[in-house]
């Protein structure tokens, strides 16, 4: 999403961010106001856009492109937290904690990706002017603790089966889109993608797409992934409510 002058900036930036959960409950003038102080960054793919533990003082909106979201460990296997795109948020904790705590994960672009950055001391300065913006600090607390709980639960509770149909009926939610076939994920993703996302083996993975391929749940072309029968893969996620 370049544009060309910072006032064209300013109007696409505002445009997406009504697209942003956090920021669709703010008023219109702090939305422009925040979109006054948002900053276009390119970033190549296979760019890193920081790294766990590195100091953080910025949070960064998905305009265009791809990035992972990851916890690089000592084998070399990466943990993929999650794969964000247009409009998705990330970094967000870095507006809110005092002192440098580091970066909680690793951000990476898998495409040519546009980011949108906004620096913490241009938030505070959006606080001061709008106070009715603690509504969207509420907010990503609670999304934050959410997310955190449903991850424990999932670990504590589901095997490989429950574990790979919540992740994917999660992409197809919020990335996916309607086809001829069913509910296509919308990502592309090898099977050691999703293995990487619910800290499963790829042997494990493949397994479980080959019974849901041969029963008809899934179907699967050239890492992409769609729904074939959404009914019976919410049937593979026991604590859907």
């Amino acid at each position: 999403m370049p544009a060309s002058n910072p006032a064209e900036l300013a109007d696409s930036a505002e445009e997406l961010l009504q697209q942003v959960p956090f920021f669709r409950s703010a008023s219109a003038r702090m939305r422009a106001d925040l979109a006054s102080r948002l900053r276009s960054r390119h970033y190549r793919a296979g760019a890193d856009v920081f790294h766990h533990g590195q100091p953080g003082t910025a949070m960064y909106i998905v305009a265009d492109g791809a990035v992972r979201i990851y916890l690089p460990s000592e084998t070399g296997r990466d943990v993929v937290l999650a794969v964000l795109r247009h409009g998705d948020m990330f970094g967000e904790m870095a507006l809110l904690e005092r002192g440098q705590p580091g970066r909680s994960a690793s951000a990476r672009a898998i495409e040519d990706t546009e980011l949108l950055r906004l620096e913490r001391q241009d938030f505070d300065a959006v606080l001061v002017d709008h106070p009715e913006a603690q509504r969207a600090i509420i907010d990503i607390l609670v999304e934050r603790l959410r997310k955190t709980n449903e991850s424990m639960q999932d670990a504590y509770l589901l095997e490989v089966p429950g574990r790979l149909a919540r992740r994917m009926l999660l992409i197809a939610e919020e990335h996916g889109r309607d086809t001829e076939l069913g509910r296509e994920l919308g990502l592309r993703l090898s099977q050691q993608d999703l293995a990487d996302m619910i800290g499963a083996s790829r042997v494990a993975v493949n397994k479980q797409l080959q019974v849901w391929r041969k029963d008809g749940i899934i179907a699967v072309s050239r890492q992409r992934f769609t729904i074939l029968d959404l009914d019976a893969l919410k049937h593979q996620y026991p604590l859907l409510p």
